[in-house]
């Protein structure tokens, strides 16, 4: 395109040149100079559209490759910030099991300190309770029992409640009568016993 501009424009300095030799020559030259000039620059009007729909169509990628970037880089930070979430949840678990364990720990020690505390005082008022005397409250016998009765010898299998049973006594009055404090000790085979009975 430049090349034909150039080409035009001797065309036009070597037709000036030969105006003032002749004259009507020259007007024809001219005019096919003209024309020529018309045609070399329909066509560099054509090729600047063309360069002009070029740019433009450049201008849209531009803009298109622009909100690619810009989209890329939103996912990007998108990305970043559920990664940075991602980590933050995952840390809050770690924190929080390693605060759960050490509860549990806590709560483990006390309990077993409690129950130390526990034995400790179970074995110390044990020794307490083992210290101290075997007291009994003396048995007191009356003479408030029938004094009329017969006398008995212990056989094998009796017992006190059997003996008044079957002599229509009372336990208390066979106990008041002979003194006997424990029955399963005092009560012996081969001993003899007076069994209060009531006169009818």
């Amino acid at each position: 395109m430049k090349g034909r501009f150039y080409l035009s424009v001797l065309v036009v300095t070597s037709l000036s040149s030969s105006l003032a030799l002749q004259p009507m020559e020259a007007a024809d030259s001219v005019r096919v100079a003209v024309a020529d000039l018309k045609q070399d620059m329909a066509s560099v009007q054509r090729e600047v559209r063309a360069l002009l729909l070029e740019v433009e169509q450049l201008r849209r990628e531009n803009e298109s490759l622009r909100s690619a970037l810009n989209a890329a880089s939103t996912q990007q930070q998108i990305a970043q910030i559920v990664a940075s979430l991602q980590n933050l949840q995952r840390e809050f678990e770690q924190a929080d099991k390693l605060m759960e364990q050490a509860i549990m720990l806590k709560v483990t020690r006390q309990m077993e300190s409690l129950a130390n505390q526990m034995q400790t005082a179970l074995e110390s008022v044990s020794k307490a309770v083992s210290r101290q005397p075997n007291i009994k409250k003396p048995v007191r016998f009356t003479e408030d029992y029938p004094q009329t009765g017969v006398t008995y010898t212990v056989r094998s299998g009796d017992t006190l409640t059997k003996i008044a049973r079957e002599h229509d006594s009372t336990i208390k009055d066979i106990q008041n009568a002979n003194k006997i404090e424990n029955p399963s000790r005092d009560l012996r085979v081969g001993q003899s016993i007076f069994i209060p009975i009531a006169q009818p």
